[in-house]
């Protein structure tokens, strides 16, 4: 019988929490969804250890350490971050095998934002209304808070030489690393005209500026800064309707939010585009200082992407190259 190993944080330099791909089914009694800020970061990570595509990891902004107490297939996705075993570098985007006992650090480079940490057997700890993703400002799911030194995390069973068998020469695609690799030249975020975009006689102002991410911004919302859409200010609050994720808000002030998987469920701003899930799961990567742009695209075209991008998170598949020893 095989005993599942459990995970030991030894560090967090940063902000550290478990996520899955969200609960569903609660906004209409205002519960977000929460979920991993880059899904298709999370289901790849998944999909290099055996995992499903759904199953817990570990969503990390800043650096980490852990160790495990027994062996398990380990990947780290999303940006492309340092990551060691004990004191052997290693490489992202690629199934590791970790023995029991080792310390898998993972360190920021300054490509990407948030990165991913995918263990075979997935992480299991207390599922909230069908999920275990941590939403923090209510105390929900696995442990209600982020990670501290010191926390254990238990993993679902799985035999390790099994599943590296069956994953050792697994890669994501080629085209979503690069695209992770590329962000420093900033970012196109596609967006289709959003319900108030006819109350904003200055939409163009949007489309055809730069702005950067702000500092401010967090699971919930990226703030951008720069020139200000100025009829938002005119309108200022209007009645509440329901958001969600990839929501383009235009507060009084008129500098965007564009809201994130911890996105309240309803709103009063003005909300100008909607922009498409692949594009703000690269958004999710921005430092703050990085560039953003807005392009429309055809409600066709938005809805032919968003297919294309369910089905990558919901079944990821995995490309096969020749086996190469890391650690």
């Amino acid at each position: 019988m095989t005993t599942a190993p459990r995970v030991r944080v030894a560090h967090v330099g940063g902000y550290a929490t478990v996520q899955d791909l969200g609960r569903r089914g609660y906004r209409a009694v205002g519960v977000p969804v929460s979920g991993a800020l880059d899904r298709l970061s999370a289901a790849y990570a998944n999909a290099l250890v055996g995992n499903r595509s759904g199953d817990a990891v570990v969503e990390v902004f800043g650096a980490i350490s852990l160790t495990l107490t027994g062996d398990a297939v380990v990947a780290v996705t999303g940006g492309h971050p340092r990551v060691f075993l004990e004191d052997v570098e290693v490489k992202p985007w690629t199934p590791l095998y970790c023995e029991g006992g080792r310390a898998l650090r993972v360190l920021p480079t300054g490509i990407g934002r948030v990165h991913y940490i995918a263990i075979s057997g997935g992480v299991v700890c207390e599922r909230v209304l069908g999920s275990s993703s941590t939403y923090a400002r209510a105390g929900m799911g696995c442990l209600g808070r982020p990670l501290r030194p010191g926390d254990v995390l238990e993993l679902g069973t799985a035999d390790p030489a099994s599943v590296w068998n069956g994953v050792a020469d697994s890669r994501p695609p080629e085209e979503l690393v690069d695209a992770h690799l590329r962000l420093g030249e900033g970012l196109v975020l596609r967006a289709t005209p959003g319900v108030h975009a006819h109350l904003l006689e200055d939409l163009e102002t949007l489309l055809r500026g730069h702005y950067v991410v702000a500092p401010e911004s967090d699971r919930m919302g990226y703030r951008l800064e720069g020139e200000p859409l100025r009829s938002a200010g005119r309108l200022g609050r209007l009645p509440s309707i329901p958001t969600d994720r990839g929501y383009v808000q235009t507060p009084p002030d008129g500098k965007p939010i564009v809201l994130m998987s911890d996105a309240q469920t309803t709103g009063g701003y003005a909300v100008a585009l909607h922009a498409i899930p692949p594009d703000v799961d690269l958004l999710a990567q921005l430092n703050p200082g990085q560039r953003v742009r807005f392009e429309l695209m055809s409600l066709e075209e938005a809805e032919s992407e968003v297919r294309s991008y369910l089905e990558r998170v919901e079944r990821p598949v995995v490309r096969r190259e020749e086996l190469e020893y890391w650690g």
